[in-house]
């Protein structure tokens, strides 16, 4: 028996239909009223989760890849560890920056 495949663009199943309070913000949006919504957004990632999600590759140059072992080998760490250890900092610090500007 063959089995059919199902293109992901085109699976019904996993269509996601919106909420009552997603209809009423976009109503309310579309009526010049409030515009932010009141959904619950999803839960952020697990910083410790199994690493299994994504690979990439990254090429440095050679004063690139002397400073991250410079930087790697004073702070204790490998250079992977390093590289997302900032990642998750510089990342942290951009989204302190998102909420200044929203709150001007």
């Amino acid at each position: 028996m063959v089995k059919r495949r199902v293109p992901m663009g085109n699976n019904k199943l996993e269509e996601r239909l919106p909420t009552p309070e997603e209809i009423d913000v976009f109503a309310d949006a579309a009526d010049g009223g409030k515009t932010t919504p009141t959904f619950n957004l999803p839960p952020r990632m697990h910083p410790h989760a199994k690493r299994g999600f994504k690979s990439i590759r990254l090429p440095f140059n050679e004063f690139e890849f002397n400073k991250l072992e410079k930087l790697a080998t004073k702070h204790g760490r490998t250079k992977l560890s390093y590289i997302r250890w900032a990642l998750e900092h510089l990342s942290e610090d951009i989204e302190d920056d998102d909420v200044i500007l929203k709150d001007i």
